[in-house]
């Protein structure tokens, strides 16, 4: 394997990696508080 990432490169994966983060969590906390919902309504 002779791809060798810059520290500039993996700076910019570090970045994107916190943005999507930021993103995914708070879709996951309401997907998961709507399945509880759904969960604690349906009994």
């Amino acid at each position: 394997m002779g791809t060798w990432v810059t520290p500039e490169e993996m700076e910019r994966k570090r970045k994107r990696n916190k943005t999507l983060l930021y993103i995914l969590l708070p879709i996951a906390a309401i997907i998961i508080s709507a399945t509880m919902t759904i969960l604690a309504n349906s009994f």
